[in-house]
This record gives structure tokens, sequence and C-alpha cells, in this order.
């Protein structure tokens, strides 16, 4: 029996492939993703997810993981406490479409972002080389930059 590979789709602090190497150390980076049908945004507890949003996007960072892996980006997420739910969705990549672990949180009101997210978030845009227009429309309304 082979050792079991989840793909993850990280969007937020986790576009950072300097921090997934600390949080998940089996993860591999495998290239750029596009979410379609949903909206970047920082909840009530001053963190990112993504929501339905019928003409929107979300870009992101694709990653394989080990259950080990997983498993710390279980306690990472909060997933034991309700914060973030797991979903499994398409990510669209440059060779095709390929279903991904995704964490949505539970809480998906608007908010403002924690204090220490901020150079977070602001890293994690710089490690996934994100395209500018994108970031000024769906992640500077939420993040400002640091």
């Amino acid at each position: 029996m082979g050792i079991q590979t989840y793909y993850y789709f990280g969007y937020g602090s986790n576009l950072s492939k300097e921090q997934m190497a600390v949080r998940c150390p089996d993860s591999s980076y495998v290239s750029p993703g596009k979410l379609l049908g949903y909206s970047w945004l920082i909840n009530t507890r001053g963190y990112a997810s993504i929501k339905p949003a019928k003409d929107d996007l979300v870009l992101g960072e694709i990653f394989s993981l080990s259950q080990k892996d997983v498993d710390y980006l279980d306690i990472y997420e909060n997933v034991d406490d309700g914060m973030y739910i797991k979903s499994t969705l398409s990510i669209e990549t440059s060779s095709g479409p390929i279903d991904c672990l995704v964490y949505i949180a539970s809480d998906n009101n608007l908010g403002s972002p924690q204090e220490e997210y901020i150079h977070r978030i602001n890293s994690g845009i710089k490690s996934a080389n994100l395209p500018a227009d994108y970031v000024q429309k769906s992640i500077r309304p939420f993040i400002p930059e640091n």
C-alpha cells in the first residue's frame, strides 16, 4: 500500500512557501492555482477565507501534502474547534484541474485582519508572486501593504 498524497490549495498566509515548509515539513510546491466562483475575504476573527461569488476567482498555491501535513494543518486551522471546515474543490492549473483540500472559515462575515496577520499575508503575496491587479482588487481592500 502506497503513501497517500493530498493536494492542498493555500490562498491566505499559506501562500508563503516558507511558512508551508515550517507548518507542513513533508509538503512540496506543485503549482499556482485558480479557484473560480469564489472571492477572498478577511472574516470577523481577522483571518482569510473564501466564499462563493459567481463572477470572481481566488488565486493561490497548490502543495502536495502527507497525511501528517494534513493533520498539522487541521491544528493550525483549528478544524476541531470549528474555525475552519475542510472541503475538496477543483482548482484550475496550467496542466488541468486538480482536486484540492481547501480550508474555508465557518465565519465568513467581513472583518478586519489581526495585526500579526498583515505581515504574513504580505509575505505570502510576495512568495506566490501574485499578479498586482489581483492583489489590488481582492486582497488590498482588507490587507494594507507593510
